[in-house]
């Protein structure tokens, strides 16, 4: 009851401290009325803005912790549990397998369908590595998803019987 009570506490310490700051200056970056059609030198304010800056700081910061966590966690099942660390690598490795076939089939995407300011220099690769960055993320979403929703189902009747 002790240790529920302190990672009640670390969950909103995080809250408070980390997830609020963030999504008030993101709905203040949002809210901000600029966009890709917006002129230049709206964009280059917001850009330099307070609130741009500390939702770009804190989602940094935020990325960083979190890949550190999971590689923290990922050493201690690899000492505890080395079956599931195995199992984690095996869903790695079909993860990039499955992103390198998306990145290998392309995208018909081009710099001209995607309206990018011709200032802005783009090739193919870096649009077709995108799309299959994409592709990836959405598939694994909805794959854990899926098994997410699926799994108590599955268990209920894999008990009853």
């Amino acid at each position: 009851m002790e240790q529920e009570k302190k990672l009640n506490l670390i969950g909103l310490i995080i809250r408070i401290a980390i997830i609020a700051p963030a999504i008030i200056f993101g709905i203040m970056v949002m809210g901000s009325g600029v966009n890709a059609e917006s002129a230049s030198t709206d964009i280059e304010a917001l850009k330099e803005s307070v609130h741009f800056n500390a939702v770009f700081g804190i989602s940094f910061i935020a990325l960083l912790g979190c890949a550190a966590l999971v590689l923290i966690f990922f050493g201690i099942l690899l000492v505890t549990r080395p079956a599931s660390a195995v199992k984690s690598i095996l869903g790695i490795i079909i993860a990039a397998l499955f992103f390198f076939i998306a990145f290998g089939i392309g995208s018909t995407d081009t710099a001209e369908s995607l309206r990018v300011d011709s200032s802005i220099m783009v090739n193919q690769a870096t649009i077709d590595f995108a799309t299959a960055g994409i592709w990836t993320a959405l598939v694994a979403l909805v794959l854990a998803s899926a098994a997410a929703l699926g799994l108590g189902f599955i268990l209920k009747l894999v008990r009853k019987n």
